[in-house]
């Protein structure tokens, strides 16, 4: 199972090296990570994070597009986002996990900036097993 996932999250990993990435930003969580999100279509995108602090973490989230808000249409447009994605924390000892995202965010219509707030539901699966919440607030520049 463990190279199950770190196959999965290194297959994240050179997915967003080489590919041009669409969207950058920062996630603010307790700590901060670098936000990099690589458009598939119109609905779908891949988001990759890297958290830099006490550990390394490296995650890896499939994100779906599922709804436009049109509650202020003068300053910009408001969405909703979910997804499913992997997660590994180099630290003593290396924490791999499954995670989802729920985002709701806005996006000015007078700069390429989106504010973004999430929920996301983690489930540890080594050293041990364990379930929990995180959120984060996210600043993205779109290119």
């Amino acid at each position: 199972m463990k190279k199950f996932l770190v196959a999965l999250v290194a297959m994240f990993c050179v997915t967003a090296v080489s590919a041009q990435i669409d969207n950058v930003g920062l996630r603010f969580n307790g700590g901060v990570e670098v936000v990099g999100q690589y458009d598939l279509n119109k609905t779908n995108y891949v988001e990759g994070r890297l958290g830099i602090g006490n550990s390394i973490s490296v995650t890896g989230i499939y994100t779906w597009h599922l709804k436009d808000f049109n509650w202020t249409p003068e300053y910009g447009k408001w969405f909703f986002d979910a997804g499913v994605g992997a997660s590994a924390t180099f630290s003593n000892p290396v924490w791999f996990a499954v995670v989802g995202s729920a985002k709701l965010g806005f996006k000015f219509n007078s700069a390429p900036i989106s504010v973004i707030c999430d929920v996301c539901p983690t489930f540890s699966i080594t050293p041990i097993t364990n379930f929990g919440f995180g959120g984060g607030l996210s600043v993205v520049y779109h290119f």
